[in-house]
């Protein structure tokens, strides 16, 4: 990823301030750059502690988990932030269930009845398994196929360059590594780190403008951004 040290025209006039969250330029396969919006921390994806539903859940998450080799914490954090735990939760694109399991996937799995909780988590985490499995236990990779799909990350060579599903990883692993709330980027197409810093939308009179330049009593640097 570069780093950019001039300011770019926005062309589309702007209501200043605007809640932006992070915003970064990333570098295309094809050599392109482009923007992406990564929500900041008050925005970021929230895992759902799942509530009553959680806890009355937990030993069939436990024991499916155990069954199939995985850890039930991993399995926890994937259902908290798939569905909150809700057995009759619908997304946009037709994932059903606790799992959030698409039709086609579901049927692979012999899950019948997508709103069955526990049917939906036995193929939720028999497909969690194999994805494992096909990417090498890279967590990475397989939380990343789980979102958007294994095609996705065998094209990309790695977590795909979707602002959703970036986000996705980092806030699992995130949790799961006890690394915090705040997630980190990730993806880069498999090319090493480099140094970055998020840009900022500004006002320099009348125009806005997109800056990554230091602001007034900003701290320095102390990392680099992992694409993992």
């Amino acid at each position: 990823m570069r780093t950019f040290l001039c300011a770019a025209l926005v062309t589309v006039p702007l209501a200043l301030p605007v809640q932006a969250g992070n915003v970064f330029l990333v570098q295309k396969p094809d050599g392109g750059v482009k923007i992406v919006n990564i929500p900041g921390p008050s925005v970021a994806f929230r895992l759902p502690d799942g509530g009553s539903r959680r806890g009355a859940l937990w030993p069939l998450v436990e024991e499916v988990a155990k069954a199939h080799g995985l850890d039930p914490h991993l399995v926890d954090l994937v259902i908290r932030l798939e569905s909150g735990y809700n057995p009759k939760a619908v997304s946009p694109k037709g994932a059903k269930g606790v799992m959030q399991l698409m039709p086609q996937t579901a049927a692979l799995y012999g899950v019948s009845n997508l709103f069955d909780v526990e049917e939906n988590l036995r193929g939720g985490v028999r497909y969690l398994r194999d994805l494992l499995e096909r990417f090498g236990f890279d967590l990475a990779k397989a939380l990343a196929a789980y979102n958007a799909g294994p095609k996705a990350v065998e094209k990309h060579g790695g977590v795909p360059p979707y602002a959703e599903t970036q986000q996705y990883v980092s806030s699992i692993l995130s949790a799961y590594r006890g690394g915090g709330a705040t997630p980190i980027l990730s993806g880069g197409f498999g090319r090493p780190t480099r140094s970055s810093r998020p840009v900022t939308l500004v006002q320099d009179g009348n125009r806005p403008l997109l800056t990554n330049s230091p602001r007034s009593g900003e701290a320095p640097i102390a990392r680099r951004l992992s694409v993992y």
